[in-house]
């Protein structure tokens, strides 16, 4: 801990740490508590920025269980999320289930159970899209869509009753961001020639992530992969096996 209002970061970032995610969220915090505690965050930097994992949005999520813990506030994560709102749309999400149906801006969170009958391989290529950036791209090409009447349901029973072969999910960002980075559809391409079943871009990229059913053809393509696309084995996601490539 440290000085009264005194908030430090350590870690590995481009921009200035007062203007990390996690100083958003301690700000939101104190303003709701009053808690005037000085404090101070290691973070040590796992998921790559710009990939579209949400690695900002859950460092913040994260900050607000662990100052929600350390000074037993009680909040509860529907209450966390609604205060990681006000830092960051993602970061509800975070504060919430492994896997949900996530609508609104962000902040309407339905639970689900977490499928783990499959395997995941993630892959990262060495280059990093910026979402206000991925955004842009979207208003240009005017690519986005939006939902329709029901969609939610359908979503909910696609990803709780169908084999990952027959899911009919999309991502808006994947056409913007293959128009102009043509790796993309090359990553994907190769996936599925490997046995994915299902390859797509994880939010506004640049990570694209392929399913597998089975944990030999996800070892599999790690290994081909890794040799043009240079990976490190992390920890899998949770709720489900799984390798993720950086």
């Amino acid at each position: 801990m440290k000085d009264d209002d005194v908030c430090t970061i350590e870690g590995d970032f481009d921009f200035p740490a007062e203007e990390n995610i996690i100083a958003r969220c301690c700000r939101i915090f104190r303003k709701e508590t009053g808690i005037r505690t000085g404090l101070a965050f290691h973070v040590t930097k796992r998921i790559p920025q710009g990939a579209g994992l949400g690695g900002g949005s859950s460092n913040g999520a994260a900050a607000l269980r662990a100052l929600n813990a350390m000074f037993r506030t009680g909040f509860s994560a529907e209450k966390l999320a609604a205060l990681g709102a006000g830092a960051g749309s993602d970061i509800p999400f975070f504060c919430a289930a492994p896997a949900a149906l996530v609508s609104g801006r962000g902040e309407c969170i339905e639970e689900l159970a977490p499928r783990t009958d499959y395997f995941l391989v993630l892959v990262v290529p060495p280059l990093r899209i910026a979402t206000a950036q991925a955004y842009g791209w979207l208003d240009e090409d005017c690519a986005a869509a939006s939902p329709a009447a029901g969609r939610e349901e359908f979503l909910r029973g696609l990803y709780a009753r169908q084999a990952p072969a027959g899911w009919d999910f999309f991502n808006s960002f994947y056409p913007v961001l293959a128009k102009r980075h043509p790796v993309f559809e090359e990553i994907r391409g190769r996936l599925r020639d490997l046995g994915a079943v299902y390859a797509n871009v994880s939010g506004s990229g640049s990570s694209v992530f392929a399913i597998f059913n089975s944990e030999i053809d996800a070892l599999k393509t790690k290994k081909i992969m890794e040799n043009d696309f240079p990976t490190e084995a992390l920890a899998p996601l949770a709720g489900m096996p799984g390798l993720i490539l950086q």
